[in-house]
């Protein structure tokens, strides 16, 4: 998936408080294929979708940390942080 969008994550997994970075963003009206690259060297396939100028919901495929922990598909809010857009922190896990 060359359109993918890159997401970048200071952690091994995504939780409330995290910092993300994403490089390009996805249009504001549709739903994006996107690949998470967590700070382990690991990642995961996921869909974002943009609810808000600041705000971007991330949808995350199941996989394993790089010590082989599995993680389940979870479903996330996260906000912006600068004006640029390129730096996010979780806001929370979404049902």
């Amino acid at each position: 998936m060359s359109d993918s969008i890159q997401i970048q994550v200071a952690d091994s997994h995504l939780y409330p408080g995290c910092a993300v970075r994403i490089a390009h963003l996805p249009e504001p009206t549709r739903a994006a294929a996107a690949i998470v690259e967590f700070a382990d060297g690991t990642g995961a396939h996921a869909t974002c979708h943009r609810l808000a100028f600041d705000e971007l919901e991330l949808t995350v495929d199941p996989y394993a940390t790089q010590k082989r922990h599995p993680v389940d598909a979870k479903h996330w809010l996260l906000l912006a942080v600068d004006a640029t857009h390129n730096s996010w922190r979780v806001k929370r896990r979404l049902p």
